[in-house]
């Protein structure tokens, strides 16, 4: 008999667990249902329904979830990406409704050590990297590296401000470089801020601002750069697309960030970054790197298959 598999993510949130989704219906040993919430009742309906559940997301919805007392008798995995590591919703769920908590990269589990110091003695813990669809990612076959990609969208995280930095010093130099930014901005205050800096920098030109990108295949095109300058990440799929498509990555050294790439690929200051931007390329090392890591849309199915195929096998702690 078919086990019952229910997905459940805050209605919005879907983006990263659909595609892992699809990839579930393809085995035969699941039945699976999505349940992409915005009320208590639909995960009162996933938990009911379920032999086992999948959380995305250590925030409002698994806060939910796990008081509903069946839960207790499910197989359950919860994977928390990044942000929720700086809340307080991970300390008001309760672990002991949960088999295995899912992280995307081992600093994120360091940081939640921080404000939950025996987290890994109240739930058993997984470290399973994010993963791209290589079968489906083309190597650029046009390299312009005076085209830098800005993949992201806009926010305090991101550290927009340093990326016009790198971009004045880069212009000095040759005014052929371009920014090319795709994303939406989530704050106002900085899409004022940078139409009127850029200007200020006398750099307006070369920034090209694209918003939500729905094809990003023809985005990635021309590129010869992934820059990113957030002050934190999880394990971002821009970087990881970016690299596997040939382009070079130029990557702020945030927390965290010297455990997933090679040092070559991080910066510390904008001399540095612009230094690394007018480096050697060595693109096709770039893509060997992520598949080298097992960075695969592939490899992230398996090891979360074989989770889920361990539910109802073991005791919760």
């Amino acid at each position: 008999m078919k086990k019952k598999l229910a997905f459940v993510c805050g209605k919005g949130l879907e983006s990263f667990i659909e595609p892992i989704v699809q990839e579930f219906e393809k085995f035969p040993a699941y039945q699976l249902r999505r349940y992409y919430a915005n009320s208590q009742q639909e995960i009162i309906a996933a938990v009911k329904w379920a032999d086992y559940v999948f959380l995305e997301w250590a925030n409002e919805i698994a806060i939910e979830a796990t008081k509903i007392y069946d839960l207790k008798k499910k197989g359950v995995i919860l994977r928390l990406h990044s942000y929720e590591a700086f809340t307080n919703m991970p300390q008001h769920i309760d672990w002991t409704m949960i088999d295995y908590l899912v992280f995307v990269a081992p600093h994120i589990r360091d940081i939640v050590k921080i404000y939950i110091p025996d987290i890994q003695k109240r739930v058993s813990t997984k470290v399973v990297y994010n993963g791209v669809d290589i079968d489906t990612i083309e190597m650029n076959e046009d390299l312009n590296m005076h085209n830098i990609a800005y993949v992201c969208n806009i926010n305090h995280k991101k550290e927009p401000v340093m990326a016009l930095q790198i971009m004045a010093e880069l212009v000095k130099q040759d005014s052929n470089y371009k920014l090319h930014v795709a994303g939406a901005f989530q704050d106002n205050r900085y899409k004022i801020y940078m139409e009127y800096m850029a200007k200020e920098m006398c750099i307006a030109d070369n920034i090209l601002y694209y918003g939500f990108v729905e094809d990003m295949n023809t985005f990635w095109e021309g590129k010869g750069v992934i820059l990113s300058t957030s002050i934190h990440e999880g394990h971002p799929y821009n970087i990881m697309e970016g690299a596997a498509r040939g382009l070079r990555p130029v990557i702020h050294n945030f927390k965290g960030a010297k455990k997933l790439y090679p040092i070559s690929w991080l910066f510390n200051d904008i001399d540095m970054a612009v230094k690394s931007i007018g480096g050697i390329y060595l693109n096709k090392e770039y893509r060997q790197y992520v598949i080298n890591q097992g960075w695969t849309r592939a490899n992230q199915v398996k090891q979360l298959k074989a989770l889920v195929d361990r539910l109802g096998k073991r005791k919760k702690k």
